[in-house]
């Protein structure tokens, strides 16, 4: 039964759905690069020093390892950002919820308080109905 309140709440649907895509692409890039630094990671625990050798070797292993450290806490940063940006679509999806309960319970109360007067109204046709047929006999 559609009321005034069913476009709202097909709008509003639409837009709690949005956004739960939305959190999901966030969630998914948060993965992806949690993956890229245990990649990193595994690159810098892969990086091995030399016992004995030469010293410029052994300058580029240290510089090769700062280069990944420093990649690293560069990742470890833009992790945080998403993280922190995760918390701000969960606030706004819990808003946008709040708001599509609120147009579904003045939806649902619309619709109850049709069909209660609709029944009203077929009781009071019957008992026309009924005081009719009554007064025929």
């Amino acid at each position: 039964m559609k009321t005034k309140f069913s476009a709202i709440l097909d709008i509003r649907y639409k837009a709690l759905q949005s956004h739960e895509r939305k959190m999901m692409q966030h969630n998914l890039l948060i993965t992806q690069k949690q993956a890229e630094i245990d990649a990193f990671m595994r690159d810098v625990g892969e990086v091995h020093f030399p016992k004995s050798g030469d010293f410029g070797a052994y300058i580029a292993l240290v510089d090769t390892r700062d280069r990944l450290l420093t990649h690293i806490d560069g990742l470890h940063s833009e992790l945080s950002q998403l993280k922190a940006q995760a918390k701000a679509l969960r606030e706004e999806y819990k808003h946008i919820s709040i708001e599509y309960e609120k147009i579904k319970y003045l939806d649902t109360k619309e619709q109850e308080s049709r069909l209660k007067l609709l029944k009203t109204l077929g009781d009071k046709e019957l008992d026309e109905i009924s005081v009719l047929l009554h007064r025929r006999r």
